[in-house]
């Protein structure tokens, strides 16, 4: 198996109900699309495979929409990449920090692997 991918696409974004609504929220994103990348190992050059400004592009694409929830925003973005020139799996995980808890939590978490 090979992938390729983006780890720690850090955008702010308004997500949440409430008061998370009032500002924008640190939101984390990584991605992973398993391809076979010989062709581009062979070459040396982005021109056989997936270009990662074009996942990139095609990531923030997924977030111009409003949205409310984590799991919507993983399956934008997992929707937009799943239809890539030779995408196979495709696995997106979407963590938002300090999410409202009736304790201390790092991140909340959605993670589409399909």
């Amino acid at each position: 198996m090979k992938t390729i991918g983006l780890s720690g696409i850090i955008v702010d974004k308004v997500c949440g109900f409430g008061k998370e609504r009032e500002k924008p929220q640190q939101i984390e994103i990584d991605v992973k699309i398993e391809t076979d990348f010989t062709e581009v190992a062979k070459n040396d050059s982005p021109d056989y495979g997936i270009d990662l400004n074009t996942i990139y592009d095609l990531v923030t694409l997924a977030l111009q929409e409003e949205v409310y929830t984590i799991e919507t925003i993983s399956y934008r973005v997992w929707e937009q990449l799943k239809n890539l020139d030779s995408a196979g799996k495709v696995k997106v995980r979407v963590r938002k920090r300090k999410p409202p808890c009736n304790g201390e939590v790092e991140y909340s978490e959605a993670i589409i692997e399909e």
